[in-house]
């Protein structure tokens, strides 16, 4: 670390930073709040996608009791065409968004498959869907995750270390200054008790 400098304008210069840092800290604090607040709402979505993924896949084992002789059927006909997300930005940390899923159904004979095979691809389709919203809200997830260990860093920095040292830094420049300032009071009543005598 640089040798503190005690003099008037490393005293303005700590001044200084004591007061940016005591002004970005609230804003820092605010951006952790936000993010926590995020990271519950998307933990929250994260449940309901699950729960909503689950009840879909008892109701298609319910309705299409024989949906494992048509699994290999199902796998080649049905392909993922397109994934649309799009980001946003919540303060400062861009996180995705699920627009639009677009599956290809390849043709299929109508007459050699079973009356039930419309409604399982329909069915298919909501439990893909629900599989890559679930992706995404755990990707988003980590991406809070991450964010609020780095704000929250970034927040103990400015509390834990910046501060007290720049407080501790002025404490000692003004001791200092003000040493000074006496011992020269002293110096001129000394010299001038010495030009009297003289």
């Amino acid at each position: 670390m640089a040798q503190l400098k005690l003099n008037k304008a490393s005293l303005s210069l700590e001044q200084k930073n004591l007061k940016n840092y005591q002004r970005y800290l609230p804003s820092l604090e605010l951006k952790r709040k936000k993010l926590l607040s995020e990271q519950s709402n998307c933990g929250e979505q994260l449940m309901q996608l699950k729960a909503q993924e689950q009840a879909l896949r008892q109701s298609a084992e319910e309705h299409f009791p024989m949906i494992n002789e048509s699994i290999k059927l199902l796998k080649s006909l049905i392909k993922v065409e397109q994934v649309s997300i799009e980001e946003e930005n919540i303060v400062g940390v861009r996180l995705p968004v699920f627009k639009n899923l677009k599956l290809r159904i390849e043709p299929y004979p109508y007459l050699n498959t079973p009356h039930w095979f419309d409604s399982l691809i329909q069915h298919i389709k909501e439990l893909t869907e629900f599989r890559i919203r679930m992706k995404l809200a755990c990707l988003r997830a980590q991406r809070l995750a991450k964010a609020i260990q780095t704000v929250t860093q970034r927040k103990n920095l400015f509390e834990k270390v910046l501060i007290p040292n720049a407080l501790k830094h002025i404490r000692l420049i003004q001791i200092f200054l003000a040493d000074n300032e006496r011992a020269g009071v002293v110096r001129s009543k000394i010299a001038k008790k010495k030009r009297q005598l003289l």
